[in-house]
């Protein structure tokens, strides 16, 4: 099985690692490529979305109707997943269903800066999903009340995803009315990381087989881009290398 990852699963323990080829974060033309190899099942975590054209919905549905299982999860892969469920597309974790449910409808939920795939895409910024996560694992803790959760939620969504990190957000908080220090004493091993959690709940999904075949009961239409952009996309192929988009050291991302 394949499947596209990067920031959501950086520094995670994978179960089952035999069983998947942990492509990087999935630009346009990826999944396409992938069912060329013909895999039973693709997950799709991450992909890009600034700087390299993103996920095109006609290749999943191309893989679907192909029969090939396609999940979603955390990222770039719960938008998808939120947009095409009712075309087969399997989606997984909370994430997604916030998504799905329309509680949320904003890319910035899910999107961060990474670092490089040399070492390993860590995050170097914090995605909304993470905050709301975290501050309701804190009101949860009493650490915080319902109306301070309110508080780091607005400062932390008014900051502009590629600059929004935990410093940052506790930097705006009004000190008057809300002392950060406990609360950031406890963030130091107590954040949740949501978008980690339902990567790995879409890798648990995976490996515990069993995957609907697609019911691909829609008519694929092979429009004239469609074959341009497959013969695009086959040109640059590499057999045995996975694609990363290279000449970019940072990267917008969607997990």
């Amino acid at each position: 099985m394949i499947v596209f990852a990067g920031p959501s699963l950086a520094g995670a323990e994978i179960p089952d690692h035999g069983a998947f080829e942990i492509r990087p974060p999935a630009g346009q033309g990826d999944v396409y490529l992938a069912t060329l190899d013909e895999p039973p099942a693709i997950g799709v975590i991450d992909g890009y979305f600034e700087g390299v054209p993103s996920v095109w919905h006609k290749e999943i549905l191309w893989a679907l109707s192909r029969g090939i299982a396609v999940l979603g999860a955390s990222s770039m892969g719960a938008l998808r997943a939120a947009e095409l469920d009712a075309f087969g597309m399997i989606g997984v974790g909370e994430i997604y269903e916030a998504y799905r449910d329309g509680i949320w409808d904003d890319d910035d939920e899910v999107a961060l800066v990474h670092g490089p795939a040399e070492l390993g895409h860590p995050p170097l910024t914090v995605a909304m999903a993470n905050v709301r996560a975290t501050v309701r694992a804190a009101v949860g803790a009493g650490v915080i009340t319902a109306d301070q959760a309110e508080a780091v939620t607005t400062i932390a969504k008014a900051q502009f995803f590629k600059s929004r990190t935990w410093e940052s957000i506790l930097a705006g908080l009004p000190s008057s009315a809300f002392p950060a220090e406990p609360f950031g004493a406890w963030l130091a091993g107590n954040d949740v990381d949501q978008k980690q959690r339902d990567a790995l709940a879409l890798i648990a999904r995976m490996s515990a087989g069993a995957l609907p075949t697609p019911n691909a009961d829609f008519h694929f239409e092979q429009t004239q881009l469609w074959v341009r952009k497959t013969r695009e996309w086959r040109q640059r192929r590499v057999p045995d290398q996975a694609i990363d988009p290279a000449g970019y050291s940072l990267l917008g991302e969607l997990e």
